[in-house]
């Protein structure tokens, strides 16, 4: 479950889930940030505009892991 009052944080982290997971090349060759909607999103001030504006938090050990998982490719595909 994710939960986060930006929108644009929420999308980026379902990017990087997508990425992790595997997916199609649009989202696979496509930075997160450079995404359309998430660097439109950007433009228009919504939200996170960068990895370092978006702190992922759990409520357990496997949890912590993931985020750290997710965490190193929304850096790494930013």
């Amino acid at each position: 479950m994710l939960l986060s009052r930006d929108r644009v944080a929420l999308d980026a982290v379902g990017l990087a889930i997508l990425k992790d997971l595997g997916s199609n090349d649009a989202i696979m060759k496509t930075p997160i940030f450079q995404q359309e909607q998430i660097s439109r999103a950007i433009e228009l001030g919504l939200g996170a505009s960068a990895p370092e504006d978006i702190e992922l938090i759990s409520d357990g050990a496997d949890g912590e892991e993931y985020a750290r998982r997710l965490s190193e490719i929304l850096r790494t595909q930013a």
